[in-house]
């Protein structure tokens, strides 16, 4: 790999790494946002993935729509194949967050579920990262 490209690889992970941080202190919030935990849950995982396909070498689509970015990191990441129906999940809520109208209440059990799979998601990728 480059210096290149490593520095771009960096600079999706730290993206990343900055949206983690964002779920990690609204969660904390005796207000906490669900929406926007959400949101930046899919955030999260949309740039780690967009960091694994720069890895490879492969520029990163300007999409959130994270099934199609899982379409192309699972030859380099097999294991993202048992998440791809639940990257749904969180494509929903980087849409549905954004814009009023589309908006809806999230519950705070919908949100642990939402937490929960992006930390799956951070796990499979970052070890792959590293």
């Amino acid at each position: 790999m480059n210096d290149q490209t490593r520095e771009a690889v960096r600079q999706w992970r730290a993206k990343a790494q900055s949206d983690w941080t964002a779920v990690e202190i609204l969660m904390a919030s005796e207000r906490c946002p669900a929406e926007m935990v959400c949101f930046h849950c899919q955030q999260f995982v949309e740039k780690l993935l967009k960091a694994i396909l720069t890895c490879h070498g492969i520029e990163a689509p300007k999409t959130h729509d994270l099934r199609r970015l899982i379409q192309l990191a699972e030859p380099f990441v097999p294991e993202l194949s048992r998440l791809s129906d639940a990257s749904d999940t969180l494509t929903i809520h980087e849409v549905e967050t954004r814009y009023p109208g589309d908006w809806r209440q999230i519950e705070t059990s919908e949100m642990n579920e939402v937490v929960k799979l992006s930390r799956q998601f951070g796990d499979i990728l970052l070890a792959k990262l590293e």
